[in-house]
């Protein structure tokens, strides 16, 4: 077989590759799409979040009770993108990692498949799910204290 026909035939393997397993809204080439969301669950209250990676810094936003913030991203290749946040709440402040190896291991997330990590902040904590749920629902994991 010709190297142009090799060529040609791994253009269309990649192409059928790409339009079955990758987000049509994010194209990740070989990677997995990450989206994050934190929301706010303290009644009449605005929290301050400031999310960063080693190579990108997302600002810091202000979100009001029952909003939230979102934002995606493609894993490397490795699988070790690491996100953080600081989050502030009147004199409460409080950092953690928002996407890393122990977060990806609750998420239970599969190769392939886009992955989503939902935060809420509340009174007494940050909780985790991979699923959005009503924000008094049993199935929220509390991950850390303020």
């Amino acid at each position: 077989m010709g190297i142009l026909k090799k060529l040609c035939y791994l253009f269309i393997v990649l192409s059928w590759f790409t339009s079955v397993f990758i987000t049509p809204s994010m194209s990740c080439f070989l990677t997995i799409p990450w989206f994050v969301d934190i929301h706010n669950g303290i009644p009449n209250s605005s929290i301050s979040v400031h999310v960063k990676s080693r190579d990108d810094d997302l600002g810091v936003h202000n979100i009001g009770y029952d909003n939230s913030y979102s934002f995606h991203f493609c894993d490397n290749v490795i699988h070790s993108t690491l996100y953080w946040t600081d989050v502030s709440y009147g004199s409460k402040f409080v950092h953690f990692n928002v996407v890393d190896a122990k977060v990806k291991k609750i998420i239970t997330w599969t190769i392939f498949k886009k992955s989503h990590a939902y935060w809420l902040m509340k009174e007494d904590g940050y909780y985790l799910t991979n699923k959005l749920r009503a924000y008094d629902d049993p199935a929220w994991k509390l991950m850390g204290k303020w």
